[in-house]
C-alpha cells in the first residue's frame, strides 16, 4: 500500500510540474502571437521550457527511485 500511494504522490508532483510549465509555455507563446518577442528572446524562452520539462523529469524519476528504494528497504526489514 505504501509503494501505491507513494507511486500517486510522485504522479501528482509530475503532472503539477508539467502543467505549470505547460501553461507558461501556452501563456508565453500567446503572448508571442499578439507581441513578438525579439528572435533572441524568444529562442531563451523556449530553451526555458525545454529545461522545464528536463528538471520535471529528472525531479520525478529522482522521487519515484527513492520511493523504490525506500519501500524496498521496508520489505526487506519486514522480512528480517
Amino acid at each position: 500500500m505504501t509503494l501505491v500511494g507513494h507511486l500517486l504522490g510522485t504522479a501528482v508532483i509530475f503532472t503539477a510540474l508539467f502543467s505549470i510549465g505547460w501553461l507558461v509555455s501556452v501563456a508565453l507563446h500567446a503572448l508571442h502571437r499578439y507581441h513578438p518577442f525579439p528572435d533572441e528572446i524568444f529562442k531563451f524562452v523556449t530553451k526555458i521550457e525545454l529545461y522545464l520539462v528536463y528538471a520535471d523529469s529528472v525531479v520525478s524519476g529522482i522521487v519515484l527511485i527513492a520511493g523504490m528504494v525506500r519501500f524496498c528497504k521496508q520489505v526487506v526489514e519486514v522480512e528480517r
